[in-house]
């Protein structure tokens, strides 16, 4: 899958970069980046395939980036089996709390210094009990 995402026939009109209504507008977004969709701050959690073939008592670590709308977002260091059942593990104040979820995505990192690092995004549709 390509990720070039120039239009080059694709015309989108003339733009007055001096109008002071798109200055005020782009002002407002000026610090906005793409790591600041989910109010959630990073959280180091635990995760291990709790169902399935690949099904294991080992928990490894993991990087909960994002919780919104009942999906997960988890930065691992190996790609999770496409449809697993992954139980997630959170410690905070002393309290752990544990999800389940199915893996509905997983992908390589796109961004420089991802693939040497082995990074994986994967995506967990949060299960219900």
């Amino acid at each position: 899958m390509g990720h070039d995402k120039t239009r080059s026939g694709v015309s989108v009109g003339n733009v007055d970069w001096n109008d002071p209504k798109l200055n005020d507008l782009l002002k407002k977004v000026d610090d906005w980046n793409i790591d600041q969709r989910n109010p959630l701050p990073p959280q180091n959690v635990q995760i291990r395939i709790a169902c399935g073939f690949s099904a294991s008592n080992v928990s490894k670590p993991a990087l909960l980036i994002s919780d919104h709308d009942e999906v997960m977002v988890l930065i691992t260091h190996f790609p999770l089996p496409h449809g697993e059942e992954v139980q997630v593990n959170n410690q905070t104040s002393g309290k752990t709390s544990t999800r389940l979820g199915v893996v509905i995505e997983e992908r390589e990192g796109h961004r420089v210094g991802d693939k040497g690092e082995d990074i994986f995004l994967n995506w967990l549709r949060v299960r219900s009990r």
